[in-house]
This record gives structure tokens, C-alpha cells and sequence, in this order.
């Protein structure tokens, strides 16, 4: 099936149910909702099948009835779209031409098949119509029916006569007369059933005439009245036969010479005489005929021409529109590119000069890049000289630690000697007092007691003085304790200093390190930046050359956007010359349809 055709249905059930419908009815069928089909594609019946049967079921309606809605909803469309097709006086006439637009569209549409229609005449208001159609769309032909009544404001009453699947033939009745039929009696019964020359027909009939006229003399008239009256019969019959024989027949093709002269070609009427007026008048209604049907191409023609031309017309409006936007534009282009080549020229000098002051930074950071390599390797060897420093002020912390040990052995042992001149002093008092004991004891024994008493006081004395050397001992062991004490006091309050420097000092050590890894990665990041700085300047200079290219390519450009402009403007005014001459096709076309209008098919 022709996507032309399809396309219509589909715009017809999206103004019937929405395009949400639609689209479902589409999905269903696997064809995506965006696609454009071409007029001559062809559509699987299947997938149509598919959309139409989706489609009666969300809207709960059955096939038949939604065929016959979109028929007459089709209908409508087909006459905004193909007006030319609907200029007749009535629906009769209209169905008629519908076999001559079948004609035009087989023409007009490569491998179209399009349902035959055939219309035979039955009486004065009611006509056969015989449709054809391998797809049995008749549902979509009766609605097609129905919405032609419509569009014509005529009543008619629809009879199914037979149905089979590729054939349908229904019975019309209309609200008008649609066949004129007109019989000349005489001539039929001159015909005899097989004369149809009007000759002999005229003959036959003025022989006729001359036995009965003459016959009607003989009674009448006698003598020499009788011969005149015979002579008068002869005379007269021919006349009088030619003029029942031939005035209806001559006056109805009078009718239809005027009515072809009056460039109308619709109005049908079957003459019956049964001889050459029959035949003459037959060769008139075949002539009619086929100018209808030429006629019905013209009308087509005007219409897909008025559409042509409005489109075109269109899109010569747009055409100008634009060229004007796209003069502007380039004019505009024009002067940015004046601009554009004389701001790149100062683009370029501007970079040039900064182009030098990077290569005197360069410099700058090289420099700075060796001092500060200078002052990193200093500082590390500082860090090493620090380290070792810490290093030697913890083993003197460790030899301080002993000393201050031995001092407070010394102090321990100071003390156990202040014992022992206790001790010593305690027996000096002890031999004192023995001594005292032994002189008494000798005085109570006289003179045996007299050597005695010498050794006693002897005894005496030297316990007093060695009493006196303990005190003297005693003080002074006391102060060299006092001392010791005094000592190991500096010594303990001098090392927890040092140990307090010490743990100090490794904590900056520690920072410094830190410090020092830090330095040295700011180090190597300096001197990749350095490294980097060389490296864009020297692609900076690249893009200096690459600059100094577009400066030159920049004036080219200015120089060949003011060519453009010109040339622009040229076109422009063809585009406008053009505007004209597709108004004038189009007032053209109107008046050709106008012309097309006048007559009457």
C-alpha cells in the first residue's frame, strides 16, 4: 500500500484520537512514530491491518465503524487538499468524475492499484455503484460515501446488494435527479427494430403521410382539385416527416451544442431514437466525456500547481528572508573580518613582546633555579652537620647519665662513712667514759693503782682528741656530703636540661627533615616548572609563526568576505527577481484556475 495513502490515514486518526493514540497504533505495527515515509514508499498491509485492529481496541469501537470514520474524516481532507475535484453542481456528478481522478492517479503515482468504481444509472434518482477493491476496504468506501453526502448537503439512502471479499455492489438513492433520459417515440417506431439510417426512416415516414393524405383527398376532393391536393401531399409529407423525425432529436443536440458553448460539460442526458440523431448525439456525449475527464487532470493539475506555488512562494519569502539575514551576516562578516585582521595584527605584536618577556622570566627562573639548587644542597649538608650534632649530644646525654650516677654512688658512700665515723665517734665516748671509770678506780687503789691511772688518763686523752678528730671528720664529711648533694643536684637539674634540649633538638631534627623533603620536592617542582616554562615558550612561539599565518590569512579572509558581500548582494536581488516571478506564477496559476473554473464538469 502506497505510504500517500497511509499518510493520510495516519494524519487522519491523529485528528480523530490524538496523537498518543497514534503513536501506540504505530508501535504496535513496528513502525517508528518519527519516520518520514516518501509518497511512492510502500506500507505492508499487515502493519495497517495491525494499526487499525490496536486502534479499535483502545477506543472500543469496531473495524467497520472505524473505517467508515476515517473514510468520511479523509474525505474532508481530500477536498481542502484537492479542491478542483469537488467544483460540481451535484453529488451524482461528483461520484462520476471519481473514475476519471482514479485515471489521473494511476498516472500520476508509478505502480498505483487504486479501487475501481463504476456507477450505472437505474432510474432518475437511484444509481448502482460497483466497487472493486482487492484490500475489501468497502467500510473506508462507505464512509468515503457518506462524508461526500456531507461535504454536498444532500441526503442518500445507502442499500448493500451484494458483498464479496474483493467486490461490493451498493444501491444510491438520491435526493435529485441524476440521468435524464429522453425517448423519441416516432423515430424508435420508424426504426422498425433495425432502420437507422433518418433517410429512410424519412422516406418510409413521407410515403406514409403522401397515402395517407392522398387517400384523404380522394374523399375530400375530385377532378382537378384532387391533382392539387396530390401535389400538395407530395410537397408537404417529407416536410412534415423530417419535422417529426428530426426537430426533437436537432433540438436536443441544439441544447447541448449551447450548453458545450456555455462550457458546460456536466449536465448527462441520454437521447433514444434508435437512429444516426442516437448515433450523432452518442459521438456529442463521448466528446463530453472525455473532455470531463481531461478536465479532471486539469483541475488536479490547478490544484498541485496552486500548492506548488503557494509552497513556492513560500519558501521564495523564506529564501529572501534569509539572503537578507545572510547580506547582514556577511556584511557584518565583512567588518569583523577588517576587524579581526587588524586586531591580529596587534594580537601579534602584543605576543611577541610577550613572548620575549616569558624568554627573560626563563632566564630568570634558570637562574633562580641553580641558586636554589645551590641553597638545597647547603641546606642539606647543614641537615647532615645537625644530625650529627644530635647525634653527639645523645651519647654525651648517655656519659652525663653516668656521671650523674657515679655522683649519687658517691653521695651513698659519703653517707656509709658518716656512719662509720658514728660508729667511731660512739666509741671514743665509750673509751672516754672507761678512761673516767679507770682513774676512779685507780685513785680508790692508791699508789697500786698509780701507773694505772697515768694509762687511764692517757686512755682519756686519747679518746678525747680522737672524739675531737671524729667531729672534725663528721663536719667535715657533712659538707663534702653537703656538696655531693649540692653536685648531684646541678648534675640531675643539668641533665634533665640536656635531655630536654636533646628530645628538642631531635624534634627540629625531625622537622628539618620534613622540612628538608619538602624543599626538595618544591625543588624539583621548580625546576619542572622551569623546565615546562622552556617547553610552552617554545610552543608559544609555534603559535606566534602559526599567528602570523592567520594574520595573513585574516586580511585574505576581509579581502574575500568583501567579495562574498558583494556576490551576497548580487543574490539577493535575484533572490528577489525570483520572489517576483514566483508571485507572478502564482497570480497565474490563480487565473488559469479561474479559467479552469468556467467550465462545468
Amino acid at each position: 500500500m502506497k505510504a500517500l495513502v497511509v499518510s493520510t490515514w495516519m494524519k487522519s486518526i491523529e485528528r480523530m484520537y490524538g496523537e498518543e493514540v497514534l503513536a501506540k497504533a504505530l508501535e504496535s505495527a513496528g513502525i517508528n512514530k518519527d519516520k518520514a515515509f516518501t509518497p511512492f514508499e510502500d506500507i505492508e498491509d499487515s502493519k495497517v491491518q495491525t494499526m487499525m485492529n490496536t486502534i479499535s481496541k483502545q477506543k472500543n469501537i469496531s473495524l467497520a465503524s472505524l473505517w467508515n470514520s476515517i473514510g468520511q474524516e479523509n474525505l474532508v481532507s481530500f477536498a481542502k487538499d484537492y479542491p478542483a475535484f469537488f467544483k460540481h453542481d451535484t453529488l451524482y456528478q461528483f461520484f462520476k468524475s471519481m473514475y476519471d481522478v482514479h485515471v489521473v492517479v494511476v498516472k500520476k503515482v508509478p505502480g498505483a492499484k487504486p479501487p475501481i468504481l463504476n456507477i450505472e444509472p437505474i432510474s432518475s434518482r437511484e444509481a448502482l455503484f460497483t466497487y472493486s477493491s482487492k484490500r475489501g476496504m468497502f467500510d473506508y468506501f462507505l464512509g468515503l460515501i457518506n462524508g461526500a453526502a456531507k461535504h454536498f448537503n444532500e441526503t442518500i439512502e445507502v442499500k448493500e446488494i451484494e458483498r464479496k471479499s474483493d467486490f461490493l455492489s451498493v444501491e444510491v438513492k438520491f435526493s435529485r435527479d441524476i440521468y435524464t433520459k429522453k425517448s423519441f417515440k416516432i423515430n424508435n417506431i420508424m426504426s422498425f427494430g433495425f432502420i437507422r439510417s433518418v433517410g429512410f426512416k424519412v422516406s418510409f415516414l413521407s410515403l406514409f403521410l403522401f397515402i395517407i393524405l392522398s387517400l384523404g383527398s380522394a374523399i375530400l376532393f375530385e377532378g382537378w382539385l384532387l391533382k392539387v391536393a396530390e401535389f400538395i401531399s407530395a410537397f408537404v409529407s417529407p416536410a412534415i416527416a423530417f419535422k417529426l423525425l428530426a426537430k426533437g432529436p436537432l433540438s436536443l443536440l441544439g441544447e447541448e451544442i449551447h450548453k458545450l458553448e456555455g462550457n458546460n460539460y456536466a449536465e448527462d442526458v441520454e437521447m433514444i431514437t434508435g437512429d444516426e440523431f442516437e448515433d450523432l448525439y452518442d459521438v456529442l456525449r463521448n466528446y463530453k466525456k472525455k473532455v470531463r475527464a481531461d478536465f479532471v487532470g486539469f483541475k488536479g493539475l490547478t490544484d498541485e500547481m496552486n500548492t506548488f506555488s503557494k509552497g513556492l512562494s513560500s519558501i521564495a519569502t523564506r529564501m529572501d528572508n534569509t539572503s537578507n539575514e545572510i547580506s547582514s551576516v556577511v556584511e557584518q562578516l565583512s567588518c569583523a573580518s577588517t576587524m579581526q585582521a587588524e586586531e591580529t595584527e596587534g594580537s601579534v605584536a602584543l605576543l611577541n613582546n610577550n613572548i620575549e618577556e616569558i624568554k627573560h622570566i626563563v632566564d630568570i627562573e634558570n637562574e633562580n633555579k641553580q641558586d636554589l639548587e645551590r641553597g638545597v644542597t647547603t641546606i642539606e649538608e647543614s641537615f647532615k652537620r645537625v644530625m650529627e650534632t644530635a647525634n653527639k649530644l645523645q651519647d654525651i646525654l648517655v656519659s652525663f647519665e653516668g656521671v650523674k650516677n657515679s655522683s649519687i654512688a658517691l653521695k651513698d658512700k659519703a653517707n656509709g662513712i658518716t656512719n662509720i665515723v658514728g660508729f667511731v665517734d660512739n666509741i671514743a665516748s665509750q673509751t672516754n667514759l672507761l678512761a673516767l671509770n679507770a682513774s676512779i678506780e685507780a685513785a680508790r687503789a692508791g699508789e697500786q693503782g698509780r701507773g694505772f691511772a697515768v694509762v687511764a688518763d692517757e686512755v682519756r686523752q686519747l679518746a678525747e682528741q680522737s672524739s675531737d678528730a671524729v667531729h672534725r671528720i663528721k663536719d667535715n664529711l657533712g659538707e663534702f656530703i653537703g656538696e655531693i648533694e649540692s653536685l648531684v643536684g646541678d648534675v640531675q637539674y643539668q641533665f634533665e636540661v640536656l635531655s630536654e634540649e636533646n628530645t628538642a633538638l631531635a624534634s627540629a631534627v625531625e622537622q628539618s627533615s620534613t622540612a628538608n623533603s619538602d624543599i626538595q620536592k618544591v625543588t624539583e617542582k621548580v625546576v619542572e616548572t622551569a623546565e615546562r616554562l622552556h617547553s610552552q615558550i617554545e610552543a608559544t612561539s609555534h603559535i606566534y609563526d602559526k599567528i602570523e599565518s592567520l594574520a595573513a590569512i585574516a586580511e585574505e579572509n576581509s579581502a574575500s568576505s568583501q567579495e562574498v558581500s558583494s556576490s551576497v548582494t548580487t543574490y539577493t536581488d535575484e533572490i528577489k527577481n525570483l520572489t517576483k516571478s514566483v508571485s507572478e506564477f502564482q497570480s497565474l496559476t490563480e487565473e488559469f484556475s479561474k479559467e479552469i473554473d468556467v467550465y462545468k464538469i
